[in-house]
């Protein structure tokens, strides 16, 4: 039994970060402190209190190191659970590899094969294929395996607010707050080479081209600019400021933008009205207008700006991801590639915030 514990916890300090300084004397000093009230009279008794202390030390040192990477959640004495703790879990539409949204303030994610996943978050994101997880946890962006393990994690130097896989998923665009402002930065799928692309930006979700070579995002001024890896360059798309969405087209170099009031694509105005969210499904983008107390309609384009059809919608669209519209509705969110198949993928009761939803 002490053997199988001996390795247990050494496998976990192996694993886990340096602890913060002086977590270790104070373990010690609480387990001394344990001690001391009532010696024991027995050579055996007083070998295993020791034995326990000696526990208590590691399982404490361990405990701080995880709690410092943001990983564990720690406290002493009894715990009452939260009265408005997120509720729910989320299911797998049909034809999806995985779903991930931040549901009152906590990552919640399915993968294909069952792996879920909850922990206090700040963005998701799901690679290709919805075979890794990266997320904001505590000042870091951490990348997750689907069994749960913790494959990298990076200091970011404050809450990242917005991530994205590119189409490869060998790059990862992200937006970091730093004070009053925000930081854009882009690091390798396996947490090196981190850099800094843009040191003024709006917090909206960046977006890949289908090439891998370029991504777009919102500068600090509200335009929608498009930053070209291998040449270092920054080029603002179009003129329309300020911009809420950007989604370039799964092939081709098409970028659609959203505003308050309208949608463009390829430099030219689509559609009017409040936009919801924008987003690419069978290679044509599927633009959410809202109609005031109608259910919104999502009108179709082609990539050349051609209508291509309408729906309308069961409820209010929050997010047009991996080909799937996905709508809020009063029994939950629903996701489908057509409506008429949409199948619930969330549970929520009224008024719990649902955000960075995205299925892969």
């Amino acid at each position: 039994m002490s053997s199988e514990l001996e390795r247990r916890l050494e496998s976990l300090l192996t694993e886990a970060p340096e602890p913060d300084p002086g977590a270790g004397e104070e373990a010690l000093h609480r387990a001394l402190r344990a001690l001391q009230p009532a010696a024991p009279t027995h050579r055996g008794l007083r070998t295993a209190v020791l034995v326990f202390a000696a526990a208590a030390v590691l399982l404490a040192i361990a405990a701080g190191s995880l709690a410092a990477a943001g990983a564990l959640h720690v406290s002493f004495g009894a715990k009452k659970k939260p009265a408005h703790a997120a509720t729910g879990r989320l299911s797998l539409p049909r034809g999806a590899n995985g779903v991930a949204a931040i549901v009152d303030g906590r990552l919640s994610v399915a993968i294909k094969g069952g792996f879920r996943l909850q922990v206090a978050a700040s963005a998701v994101a799901l690679s290709p294929h919805a075979l890794y997880v990266a997320a904001g946890i505590g000042h870091s962006l951490v990348a997750l395996a689907p069994d749960g393990r913790r494959m990298w994690s990076h200091p970011a130097g404050g809450e990242v607010v917005a991530i994205a896989w590119a189409p490869d998923g060998l790059r990862i665009a992200y937006v970091v707050r730093h004070g009053h402002r925000f930081v854009l930065r882009a690091i390798d799928g396996n947490g090196t080479d981190d850099a800094l692309i843009d040191r003024s930006v709006r917090p909206v979700r960046p977006s890949w081209r289908a090439d891998n070579l370029a991504f777009a995002y919102v500068g600090g001024g509200g335009h929608a600019i498009v930053y070209d890896i291998g040449h270092e360059k920054h080029s603002i798309s179009g003129t329309t400021a300020p911009v809420t969405r950007v989604s370039f087209a799964p092939s081709g170099k098409t970028l659609a933008v959203a505003t308050p009031g309208s949608a463009v694509l390829g430099g030219k105005t689509i559609v009017s009205g409040d936009i919801e969210a924008l987003g690419w499904r069978d290679g044509r983008l599927a633009v959410a207008v809202e109609q005031g107390v109608t259910p919104p309609l999502v009108r179709i384009f082609r990539q050349n700006g051609r209508p291509d059809g309408s729906f309308h919608a069961p409820g209010r669209v929050v997010a047009v991801s991996g080909g799937f519209v996905v709508s809020q509705t009063p029994k939950g969110i629903v996701a489908g590639q057509q409506l008429a198949g949409a199948r619930t993928v969330l549970d929520v009761r009224p008024g719990t915030s649902v955000r960075d939803l995205q299925v892969g």
